[in-house]
């Protein structure tokens, strides 16, 4: 594959370079006399680095391995950060990011000259099948490989960094899962055993409602609202949140296996199907992925009691809370309606290190990533009081789950620039790149650090594993046989060990997953979602453009209507530009007596270059950018319409439009009517009138952002909730309300904090404005009988009609770009209740990298603020603006 810098100029990655010039060029009397070499913060630089770099970096004394940090940005848009930098040639080294994003956006670089690829032996030949044809099955085998420490890494790893038959990753080191971490202390108070887990859900709900706390009415269980989390309540079911499908040679059949399947095998032929090249689709609206978000939401909402008698808990139906008593082995249980219990876990809504930091206090069990039982230590926790268990399988014939919670490096595609002058020294570079990259993925790293917690007493917290492999096996005995046991059902198999989905885009179908399923299944409006409906839509986006792309085939269905209508907007476009500028041409007037000299167009040319550069160029590149498949690094092909007709095609795009209209229309209700309402007010009140403006304008001296953050927590939708604290003072068995996440109301919401914020501002404009309405007016429009609604209709507003109608084109213009207060509040959510078109783009660009979407996206929008605006300004010139004369 061709490496080449990208041809054009991104404005946005010059401003990269620049900002991140300071940083190398400080370094740069220091880069003169080592080779340095970079690494993203998912590896620390700054903690002791293990003995086998150490003894590399000596055998290489002028060798440095230096942290690297981009431009600061929100989290979801880490990413961007990162491939802006390689846009500008000033990337990392050595990377971690989602494998098959950083492969389209060409950001990673192959490692095929340590470890070989798919269809070539190790001898360079290539792999032929018996009728001289290539071989290729998408993986690097066994006669494939360069690298002997290839094969020693886990089939599903190496499937998981493998993209085409190529290598682009290495795993980092094993050993840390994704389980339910629990408190023995806890669930031993509760009666129950932690060395017999729950086998199934069922099991698992009733742990849940026994460790119910009955004193502060709480669970003692909790889940985070993250799609990684859920991730392994999928597998449980056996099935997967994407599927792959291989078609027969020779039956022609069709046969779907979980993405990660590392056996294929036709079930009614037992056919090997290992050489088949896969198709990939999602599948989150199978039978088996709805069952999981089915549980949580049984898990979260499903009423139930504990029965008096036997103290076990029994699950209401609709007819038992009807009939106020439930009917069990042909026994009633009778209830009132205060020993119902809504729902047997709580939902994480603060950090997750400081929910973690309640576990064997009020928090028996949470599902979590963890290596080894020592790393909570620091947090105040108890060792020797926490264990882990597998995600139960959903029925009793169900393998139970542990999900590894494994980073990927990748080699960075500017080490191909670095080095040297020739290819030889660019190689020499490379090669020890590639050296730091197997020694930080390798288990050997944490030895020593495994050795200090074995000499400090801590073997019995640790992975077995890393004992049996350091020879320390004598300290297995002190391992707690719950532990022992988990660890032996994985090396067995009696536990599936999975990885977090990895085929397709899943970094930026996930967010999708959790913001328009999970979190709302948990939220407290959640209630009554229909989340099977939300997954068959989502599932259809997926497979459409979110995770998968739509067929060139079904684009192309399309392309004659789209060039019919490109062609009409073309032609409309055009013949606004020509009224506009014949309507300019016909009001002319006289230059007799005007300066023509140069000298004006001297002193207009720095504003008229910057313009240019930073309003124009972007735009005419944007333009551009519309018809390409654009590629952050490299060539970006041509691809005509398609952006656009797959946006067409999306019915997203028609949500985001009608949300934006939406929001548009509350906002201009809202914030704009509200100044000039003020503005009468404050005219009218009889004293303190320099108090109440001065009250009105404070808001404004406030950062935007501290506003909005502060709106934030009033908003909060738990009990602790400024608004909803405030609310409960006043109002008997008040129920908080979720502002933020209850689509009835967030609209509102995001609104509202800017509406505080700016009246004041607005308001004193418009008490400039009253004060140019003659008082003889008022006076006489009173003899005359009229009263103060007559007053205002008559009078004061067609007097300060025109500055109304300015204000408000610029409002409209301002509003539908607006997207900060959406940005901070709910990033969209929840679902997509609040995405506009200008959050759309910015995830499209920043968080998916999409940026031909995002810049068609941004056309859209453009064309349809230039019609309303056309149409404004054709108002705004039949408006009779007049001076106002003073004596």
């Amino acid at each position: 594959m061709g490496w080449t810098r990208n041809s054009w100029s991104s404005v946005v990655a010059t401003f990269v370079a620049v900002a991140l010039w300071g940083t190398i060029f400080c370094s740069g009397a220091e880069a003169g006399r080592h080779t340095v070499i970079t690494i993203t913060s998912r590896y620390n630089t700054q903690m002791r680095q293990p003995k086998a770099l150490r003894d590399f970096l000596t055998r290489h004394p002028g060798v440095r391995l230096e942290q690297w940090d981009g431009i600061p940005m929100p989290p979801q848009a880490w990413g961007a950060s990162l491939a802006m930098a390689m846009a500008a040639n000033i990337g990392p080294d050595i990377f971690e990011r989602d494998i098959r994003q950083s492969v389209e956006q060409r950001l990673a670089y192959p490692l095929t000259e340590w470890i070989g690829r798919d269809g070539a032996l190790k001898n360079g030949k290539p792999k032929l099948k018996p009728d001289g044809t290539p071989e290729l099955n998408g993986q690097i085998d066994a006669d494939e490989v360069k690298w002997p420490g290839w094969m020693k890494i886990k089939p599903l790893y190496r499937q998981v960094v493998t993209v085409d038959g190529v290598a682009y990753s290495l795993p980092n080191r094993g050993g840390t899962y994704v389980g339910i971490l629990y408190s023995k202390r806890l669930l031993m108070k509760a009666g129950l055993d932690p060395r017999t887990p729950p086998r199934n859900w069922e099991e698992f709900i009733r742990w849940c409602r026994l460790l119910y706390n009955r004193d502060s009415k709480s669970p003692a269980v909790e889940f985070i609202p993250a799609s990684w989390d859920f991730a392994p309540w999928v597998a449980t079911t056996g099935s997967s949140i994407v599927v792959q499908a291989r078609r027969s040679p020779t039956t022609g059949k069709t046969y779907t296996f979980n993405e990660q399947d590392t056996t294929f095998r036709a079930s009614d032929t037992g056919e090997n199907l290992q050489n088949v090249i896969p198709t990939w689709r999602c599948n989150v609206a199978s039978k088996p992925c709805t069952a999981a978000v089915a549980f949580y939401h049984r898990l979260r909402w499903a009423p139930w009691i504990r029965d008096r008698q036997s103290g076990d808990p029994v699950e209401l139906t609709a007819e038992d809370m009807e009939r106020g008593f439930a009917l069990r082995d042909g026994r009633r249980i009778p209830f009132q309606d205060g020993d119902v219990i809504e729902g047997s876990i709580g939902v994480t809504v603060t950090d997750t290190y400081d929910t973690l930091k309640r576990m064997g206090r009020d928090l028996a069990m949470f599902p979590l990533w963890s290596g080894d039982m020592t790393q909570f230590e620091t947090m105040g926790l108890d060792p020797s009081d926490m264990g882990m268990m597998p995600f139960p399988g959903m029925t009793t014939e169900r393998r139970p789950v542990l999900q590894a919670s494994n980073s990927f490096f990748m080699i960075g595609k500017d080490v191909l620039r670095r080095g040297g002058d020739t290819e030889k020294e660019r190689k020499a570079y490379r090669d020890l790149v590639w050296e730091i990259l197997t020694i930080i993925t390798s288990p050997e790293g944490n030895d020593e650090e495994i050795r200090r917690k074995v000499a400090a007493g801590q073997a019995k917290f640790l992975n077995p594993r890393d004992l049996e492999r350091l020879r320390l096996d004598d300290y297995l005995r002190d391992i707690p046989p719950e532990n022992l046991k988990m660890w032996e059902d994985i090396e067995s198999a009696k536990i599936l060990e999975v990885v977090e989905p990895f085929m397709g885009k899943w970094l930026q179908f996930r967010d999708f997953y959790q913001r328009e399923v999970i979190d709302l299944v948990l939220r407290p409006s959640g209630k009554e979602f229909d989340y099977r409906a939300a997954l068959q839509q989502l599932e259809r986006d997926a497979n459409t453009g979110i995770m998968f792309e739509r067929p060139q085939s079904a684009l192309d269905r399309y392309r004659p209507v789209a060039r019919i209508v490109a062609l009409i907007v073309f032609l409309v476009f055009a013949g606004v530009v020509v009224l506009m500028v014949r309507g300019q041409m016909r009001r002319a007037t006289s230059t007799a007596g005007v300066y023509k000299g140069a000298l004006p167009w001297i002193m207009l040319a720095p504003a008229l270059l910057s313009i240019a550069l930073w309003g124009y160029y972007p735009l005419s590149r944007g333009l551009v950018m519309a018809f390409q498949d654009y590629k952050i690094v490299g060539k970006s092909l041509y691809v005509g319409l398609n952006n656009f007709i797959s946006i067409a095609l999306d019915p997203n795009f028609y949500h985001y439009i009608k949300t934006t209209f939406r929001f548009v229309l509350w906002n201009l209700i809202l914030a704009f009517f509200t100044p000039i309402a003020l503005a009468f007010l404050l005219t009218e009140v009889p004293r303190l009138k320099v108090f109440f403006r001065t009250l009105f304008f404070l808001p404004q001296m406030t950062s935007g952002l501290v506003v909005t953050l502060m709106w934030k927590e009033m908003f909060q939708g738990t009990a602790t909730g400024t608004i909803n604290r405030a609310l409960g003072h006043f109002i008997h068995d008040y129920k908080p309300i979720d502002w933020l996440g209850d689509p009835k109301v967030v609209m509102a919401c995001v609104i509202i904090p800017g509406v505080w914020a700016a009246a004041g501002i607005g308001s004193l404009i418009y008490l400039a404005a009253l004060k140019s309405v003659p008082d003889e007016l008022y006076e006489a429009a009173g003899l005359d009988g009229a009263g103060v609604r007559q007053k205002v209709r008559h009078i004061t507003m067609p007097t300060i009609l025109p500055l109304v109608l300015i204000n408000f084109v610029g409002a409209f213009i301002g509003t539908f770009q607006s997207m900060g207060s959406i940005f901070l509040l709910t990033f969209g959510g929840p679902g997509k209740e609040t995405m506009v078109m200008g959050m759309a783009i910015w995830q499209e660009a920043y968080v998916n990298l999409r940026f031909s979407l995002a810049t068609s996206y941004a056309w859209i929008l453009g064309s349809i603020l230039i019609g309303f605006t056309y149409l404004q300004l054709r108002i705004l010139r039949r408006v009779d603006f007049r001076q106002v004369k003073t004596e």
